[in-house]
Parts: structure tokens; C-alpha cells; sequence
């Protein structure tokens, strides 16, 4: 048996019990399903988009500004401990999101709230075990892992939009927190019965300081930073103003929620199609190509209209599906794994915060123009800027990527 299939036959449980976390974790179920809320927000009190907007910018801020100590917590730690603190956190701000949502500032202090409690449920905990124990597959493994987004995207916003439309926007986060609680238990019950979960072997601080100095100093990892945080600040804003946009064009809600549900199906096979494409294509290549598949969706949209909605939809979540693993690959294949939770969340504090800009961005654009035609056109020309900078880093070193 090959090395290639003895990593997947080892470790399999690890990917599917990730990938499963990954879909009801923080950057997963509330931020595929916030879109749903805005009518409900705007009917309820009077907010405009971009105020409706500002939660996801809240949360993503305190996510990016606590990543980097989740990363050294989940360096310490290992997988396990970090994660179960973060499911609790996050089953605990839902709760708060249903009971005391009235007010914008209320909005934005309860989000970023649940970004600091909830901050270890995010893929950076998950995408750590995974790359501690595959190599030659690692790409495909990361994107099977990840596309636990996908499966979030695709099977919560309609499930999500009729508990609303039964029980209110309250009562749908109610019910958003006990699922979150049941299949958190599971999950911590799984994964603490599997290899590659528990606290990695104590390594230098020394040594593990002189390597993310190192690596931060480098032209690749400033490079890097700004190609995802322009990425996820084009793409950002589609996700959660993608049912306002079908909305706009005479698309009736509850056929809006179900095409946005194709972005998640589109994500789960962007995960495996990139990640099984960067174990055997340059990495960079293959995020310049996801990236411009992202900017014709948006093009499309601005162009075209609802005519084009589902393929866009599809656009939009196939290159969707390439952001996060192409972040957890990149830091592992260019940088020393002794120092990826410091690295990674720096890397994943640059992505959200450009997740998080990039809604209040658009919904302003939005807010001040009467229509999106002109958020769709400053998103693609932000994406463009991103697949231009992918284009630039430089190759790997020969050899596997280092481990120490």
C-alpha cells in the first residue's frame, strides 16, 4: 500500500469529524445564514444594510484581533480542549443573538462576543491537526476538511429562512443553538477518541519564536497577507448581500434562499477540486483561477441580472471554496510548522478582516447608489487585484515542507 492511500486509510476519521466541526463552527453556520436576517432586522428596526452589515464586520474584527492567540493556544493545546471552549461559546452567543438583539450597538457588541467565545470553533484549530498528519495528500485532505462550509452553506440557509418565517428571527436562533449544542457533543465525543486531536509534542518557544520572526519577515508572507485579505474583502460582501441582490432583481424569497443554497454545494466541490488540484498544480495558480471564477459570478450579476443567478451562485461558491484551504496549504508548504498557529492566524486575521469590511463596504456602496450594480463592479475590480498578487509568490522549496 502506497504512502498516499496509508494517510487517508489512517486518518480519515480525523478529516470527516473536522469537516463536520468546520460546518457548525463560527465561520460557518452564523455567517452563511446572517443574510437571511436582514429583512427581518430592517422590518423589525429600521436599520439600513450597512448597519445590518456591522455585525459580521464586529465579530470578524474580534475574530482576526484573537486568531493569533487561538494559534498558540491550539500550538500548546492541540485540537481538542481549544474547540470544545469554542462550540460552548458559540451555542452561548446564539442564545444571547435570540434574547437581546434590539439595537445596533447591542448587534455589534453580542457578535463580537461570540467572535472571542467562539473563536477556536473557526477552521484554524481543525486545519492544524490535518496538516500534522498528512503530506502527500495534504491539499486534497485540507479540502475535504473544509468543505464543511460547504455543507453549512448549503443545507442552513433554507432550513434557516422557514424557521424564520415559522417562528421569527428570535426563534430561529433559538433553535440554531440547540442543534449547535447536540452536534457539538458528538463532535467533541469523535474527536477525542481520535490520533491527531490531543496536545502536539512540546517544542522549543525559542525555536518556534525565531521561526514565525523569520517567516514574517519574508516578502512571501507580506505578499501572501494582502492577497487574502483583497480576496476575502471581494468576496465577502457577496456572501451576505447575495439574497438582498436576487431580492433585488424580482426574485421571491424563499426561491432566493434556495439558490443561495447552491453557493454551498458549490463550495463543498471548490474544496476537493482545489485541494486535490494543489497537490499537483502550483497552489497560486490554483487561487488566481478560483478568484477570477468568483469575479465572473459578480460580473454576471451586474450585468446580467437574474437571469444568470445560479450560475453565479455557483461561481461565487466554487471559488468560495478555494479561500480557506489555499490559506492552511500556502502556510504549510512555505513556512515551518512549528510556528503555523502563530502564522496561520495572522494569515486568517488578515482574511477575516476583509470578510468582515467587505459587507459594510458593499451595503454602503448599496445604501448610497439605489441599487448593487455598483457594490458587484468594486467587488470584481477588488478580486482582480487579489488574483494578480497570487500570480506573484514565489515556488516552493524542493523537498516536503518543513516541519520543524
Amino acid at each position: 500500500m502506497g504512502k498516499n492511500r496509508t494517510e487517508f486509510a489512517r486518518h480519515w476519521p480525523l478529516v470527516m469529524a473536522c469537516a463536520i466541526g468546520i460546518g457548525i463552527g463560527v465561520s460557518s453556520l452564523p455567517f452563511y445564514t446572517q443574510g437571511l436576517f436582514i429583512e427581518a432586522w430592517i422590518a423589525d428596526f429600521g436599520w439600513t444594510r450597512a448597519e445590518a452589515s456591522l455585525g459580521v464586520l464586529g465579530s470578524t474584527i474580534a475574530l482576526a484581533a484573537i486568531s493569533p492567540t487561538i494559534g498558540a493556544a491550539v500550538d500548546r493545546y492541540g485540537l481538542l480542549k481549544p474547540v470544545a471552549f469554542g462550540l460552548a461559546g458559540l451555542t452561548l452567543s446564539l442564545i444571547l443573538f435570540a434574547l437581546f438583539i434590539q439595537s445596533v450597538v447591542i448587534f455589534v457588541i453580542l457578535s463580537v462576543t461570540m467572535a472571542v467565545l467562539a473563536g477556536a470553533s473557526s477552521p484554524l484549530a481543525y486545519t492544524r491537526a490535518i496538516n500534522s498528519v498528512f503530506d502527500k495528500q495534504r491539499g486534497l485532505a485540507l479540502g475535504i476538511t473544509l468543505s464543511g462550509t460547504g455543507i453549512g452553506a448549503a443545507i442552513a440557509p433554507p432550513i434557516v429562512s422557514d424557521l424564520i418565517s415559522q417562528y421569527g428571527w428570535r426563534g430561529a436562533y433559538h433553535a440554531m443553538a440547540l442543534f449547535t449544542a447536540i452536534a457539538g457533543i458528538l463532535i467533541i465525543w469523535i474527536l477525542s477518541r481520535l490520533e491527531g486531536t490531543k496536545a502536539p509534542p512540546k517544542a522549543d518557544a525559542a525555536a518556534i519564536k525565531t521561526a514565525f520572526k523569520q517567516a514574517s519577515k519574508t516578502r512571501t508572507y507580506w505578499t501572501l497577507l494582502s492577497a487574502v485579505f483583497l480576496m476575502a474583502f471581494g468576496f465577502g460582501g457577496l456572501i451576505i448581500h447575495f439574497v438582498p441582490v436576487l431580492l433585488e432583481t424580482g426574485i421571491e424569497t424563499a426561491s432566493a434562499a434556495r439558490i443561495a443554497g447552491i453557493i454551498g454545494i458549490a463550495v463543498i466541490l471548490g474544496r476537493i477540486l482545489v485541494g486535490a488540484a494543489v497537490d499537483r498544480i502550483f497552489a497560486p495558480y490554483v487561487g488566481a483561477f478560483a478568484i477570477l471564477c468568483c469575479l465572473s459570478g459578480a460580473l454576471g450579476l451586474a450585468v446580467i441580472g437574474s437571469a444568470i443567478a445560479m450560475p453565479a451562485a455557483f461561481a461565487i461558491g466554487f471559488a468560495i471554496g478555494a479561500e480557506v484551504d489555499l490559506i492552511g496549504y500556502l502556510v504549510s508548504r512555505y513556512f515551518k510548522m512549528a510556528a503555523y498557529g502563530r502564522l496561520y492566524g495572522r494569515q486568517y486575521a488578515a482574511f477575516l478582516l476583509g470578510t468582515g469590511a467587505s459587507p459594510v463596504l458593499l451595503g454602503a456602496i448599496r445604501d448610497a447608489t439605489g441599487n448593487y450594480t455598483a457594490s458587484l463592479f468594486t467587488a470584481s475590480a477588488i478580486l482582480a487585484v487579489s488574483a494578480i498578487l497570487f500570480l506573484t509568490l514565489p515556488k516552493f522549496e524542493a523537498g516536503p515542507s518543513p516541519k520543524a
